[in-house]
């Protein structure tokens, strides 16, 4: 009878053994016909006392707005342009290099979501030998809204070749001036080496604008060089 015992006694702690705990399951949030992972539970790098604020996973980053969070990929605020306390309706944003929002998905967390509209422009700026004049003449497109893919999902618009070249009439020689006056003589020897401008013209700025959220939101970012 001992015997039996100990033999029973030993199955079960063999199956015991074999038993593994199940992972636990990422917490997600249904939002209308998608479902998306939590925003980052981590502290925001920096949160304003009207609930707007920056935070960051992995590649993404959330910006909130109250209850309602947009995220995009391959941005990183700007924290010496921005004031969340004082103008939390416009926030600049630099664009990792080699990165664009063009064909990015623009995804929404918010019980409102189907009352939002999503605009889109973007602005070009001459460069020459890699410098890029960001305070000279830019041209700035119209803006276009984006059309859904889902209640909570936009896909951001891309541009073509023709349209990031797109520049206001201007000419070499006040082009000339304004470097003498705004940049060190060392731009200024390559800018005066020019025989024809633009030498080279590309989108320098990409800006989304938010409506449907209490005031309307201006979100800027900046294209990075490598």
């Amino acid at each position: 009878m001992k015997s039996l015992f100990l033999i029973a006694a030993s199955l079960l702690t063999l199956a015991a053994c074999k038993e593994v705990a199940k992972p636990k399951k990422e917490r997600s949030v249904q939002i209308d016909t998608m479902i998306l992972v939590d925003p980052p539970a981590s502290s925001p790098s920096k949160i304003a006392s009207n609930a707007t604020s920056i935070l960051y996973q992995d590649t993404t980053t959330y910006i909130r707005f109250g209850d309602c969070y947009f995220s995009l990929n391959w941005i990183q605020a700007d924290n010496k342009r921005n004031d969340l306390e004082l103008r939390p309706d416009t926030l600049y944003f630099f664009l990792h290099p080699k990165h664009s929002i063009e064909g990015q998905m623009l995804t929404i967390t918010s019980s409102n979501s189907r009352n939002i509209v999503a605009s889109q422009r973007y602005e070009t700026s001459v460069s020459v030998n890699g410098t890029v004049f960001n305070g000279y003449k830019h041209f700035q497109s119209d803006w276009e809204k984006l059309s859904p893919e889902a209640p909570n999902l936009f896909i951001c618009k891309s541009y073509s070749p023709e349209q990031r070249k797109r520049f206001p009439n201007t000419d070499l020689t006040s082009f000339k001036q304004y470097v003498k006056n705004a940049s060190s003589p060392f731009i200024y020897e390559k800018v005066a080496a020019l025989k024809h401008f633009p030498e080279k013209v590309d989108i320098s700025r990409y800006y989304l604008k938010l409506e449907g959220i209490s005031n309307t939101k201006l979100l800027i970012f900046d294209v990075t060089s490598d």
